[in-house]
């Protein structure tokens, strides 16, 4: 998507550099004195009655790519997940234990988990999410106007729940998908339709910037930019409740593809405090295990060998994190300096508590973790694209303690 048009829907791109838009961006125009939104949005107590978008259509322009000798090589243990360039209104790929998607300026694509066939529908396309097999996704087929879609991504089909006339007038910030519904956060909160009766509801008036999460359990489970904290949003109510408020910045973490655990780091403990853009300091891994709903801390370097940590993400019974390159320093005056030099890859057993690092190591930024198969975004000099890298490859040096 092109710069003017990222800027007018309000959002940043997934590199640390966010896009600069202009002053008189109108991200948060065209919401009127009720909070709506636009179209057929009502109190989540009164469901407005579902606007006619039809049934769901088959998907004959969803294509397999055929072009896999012309893409690059990651290096070891590394393949393309995607065999299309990423470049996006979102921060981070759509995953469940089955697929993943993610989305350019041309198209939204997905594939199955492992597979190395990917499947493209010609939409501009922002903000993928996958629950199982289904796909949500904001699609341009006509800019300004836009639409909020679900894919099934076996059967091939698409589905229209909600359109909108003018992009411009919404400053969308994510979609979600559940069991039940699909969900979307704008400037004016969190909205949703079912997906059967495809009623539509304003469930709530509070911003949500959820760059990392999932959703399970019922609800929504956020790294919440907007609050600095993890938080669970209920999908009926849309009620916001913290899962583990430590009293500091909580940021940068994934849920597992089972959607049984959601990790962050968290800033909580001794030094100066932290926050989002600025001074990075000391931080912890933290785990959240959803359906108990206990919280543990899992690492604990603090105080005596603290350092700044970015980009956690969860399998089955790994934990993985970027730190700072073992010679560079421990804390940073701005987020985007330990972005920089975060390029050492962190691996911690849940069940024996070994930590191993790889240096040099520059697939990351918004992963999630398939058993040992990190997914995540690598750079080639030229294209950005979601790669698969297995971790337990022998051609990768792993030291461990």
């Amino acid at each position: 998507m092109k710069r003017a048009k990222l800027c007018a829907l309000g959002l940043a791109t997934i590199s640390v550099v966010a896009v600069a838009c202009d002053s008189g961006s109108s991200s948060s125009s065209g919401v009127d004195a009720s909070g709506s939104a636009g179209g057929a949005i009502t109190d989540a107590s009164t469901e407005a009655d579902a606007p006619d978008y039809g049934d769901a259509m088959p998907l004959p322009d969803a294509t397999v790519d055929a072009d896999a000798e012309a893409l690059p090589d990651c290096g070891p243990g590394c393949r393309l997940a995607l065999k299309r360039p990423v470049r996006h209104a979102a921060w981070g790929h759509g995953f469940s234990t089955t697929w993943v998607a993610d989305t350019n300026q041309y198209e939204v694509s997905f594939a199955q988990v492992g597979s190395d066939d990917t499947f493209t529908v010609p939409h501009e396309s922002a903000f993928a999410r996958v629950n199982g097999d289904h796909v949500s996704y904001i699609g341009f087929d006509a800019w300004p106007q836009g639409e909020i879609a679900v894919i099934d991504a076996t059967n091939k089909t698409r589905q229209v729940y909600y359109s909108f006339p003018d992009s411009r007038d919404h400053g969308f910030t994510g979609t979600f998908i559940t069991d039940k519904n699909v969900l979307w956060t704008t400037s004016a909160g969190l909205f949703k339709a079912d997906l059967k009766s495809k009623a539509v509801s304003h469930l709530s008036n509070d911003r949500l910037d959820c760059r990392e999460g999932c959703t399970a359990d019922g609800a929504i489970y956020c790294v919440n930019t907007n609050t600095g904290l993890v938080d669970r949003i209920d999908e009926e109510t849309g009620e916001l409740t913290h899962i583990d408020n430590g009293g500091a910045l909580q940021v940068e973490g994934a849920c597992s593809p089972d959607r049984k655990k959601i990790v962050w780091v968290d800033h909580r403990g001794p030094g100066q405090a932290s926050s989002y853009d600025g001074f990075r300091g000391e931080a912890e891994i933290y785990l959240h295990d959803i359906p108990s709903g206990t919280t543990k801390r899992v690492t604990f370097d603090s105080p005596d060998k603290g350092i700044a940590k970015t980009f956690a993400a969860v399998g089955t019974d790994w934990v993985v994190w970027h730190e700072p390159c073992g010679s560079c320093a421990k804390t940073f005056g701005q987020a985007g300096e330990l972005y920089y030099a975060a390029t050492r890859l962190v691996r911690m057993d849940l069940n024996t508590n070994q930590r191993c690092h790889l240096d040099d190591f520059h697939v990351g930024d918004y992963s999630s973790l398939h058993g040992h198969h990190l997914y995540g975004y690598w750079n080639d000099g030229k294209n950005k694209y979601l790669v698969d890298v297995d971790l337990d490859d022998p051609g990768l040096n792993w030291v461990c303690d």
